[in-house]
């Protein structure tokens, strides 16, 4: 005969039978297991771009690599150019890398290399045609423009930089087409 008291429906079993505050010391401890737990979830969610708080944004950014921040930036790209930053360092040094450091700012890019002008240019160097159409060019610009063009090309190579300002127009066409017509129908008469 045991006197044993299923406990199966409870969701924590004590080990032992022990005092009162025994028991409510283990119910405390797994009140703070589950805090923890709740915390560890918070601390993985830092690494994320997408949920980081926007305080931790530019902690987030330095360990990723990322060496230009500005705090004037929407906060849009700086989640971008952090959730991007990974593929950017993969392919630092090519075409590809430099569009996309340009294309986080709406700026489009067309790179031509030396062999490719005509007449061929000085073996090395590469021209780089940056379309703007969000803002007028100016001195700030140009600079951050050579900024994130300087950061993703191959150090070995020089440029030349073309600003070119685009204008998108927005075209709104209308239409409407009225038509009647008026049929009278007569009785048949041989």
């Amino acid at each position: 005969m045991s006197d044993a008291i299923d406990d199966s429906d409870t969701p924590f079993q004590p080990l032992h039978q022990g005092s009162a505050l025994q028991t409510q010391l283990q119910t405390l401890i797994g009140q703070e297991l589950t805090t923890l737990e709740q915390g560890a979830d918070v601390v993985a969610t830092l690494w994320q771009p997408a949920h980081c708080p926007l305080a931790l944004l530019p902690w987030l950014a330095w360990s990723q690599g990322i060496k230009e921040w500005d705090e004037s930036w929407p906060e849009a790209i700086k989640r971008q150019l952090v959730a991007d930053s990974y593929q950017q360092h993969q392919y630092l040094g090519t075409r590809f890398a430099i569009t996309n450091a340009l294309a986080h700012f709406d700026m489009g890019a067309q790179i031509s290399e030396w062999f490719e002008h005509e007449p061929m240019s000085e073996p090395g160097t590469f021209r780089v045609d940056v379309y703007v159409s969000h803002r007028g060019i100016d001195l700030p610009l140009i600079k951050e423009t050579r900024k994130l063009i300087d950061r993703a090309k191959r150090k070995s190579v020089d440029y030349n930089l073309h600003m070119n300002l685009q204008a998108k127009p927005v075209v709104e066409l209308n239409s409407i087409h009225c038509s009647s017509s008026m049929t009278t129908i007569y009785p048949y008469t041989h």
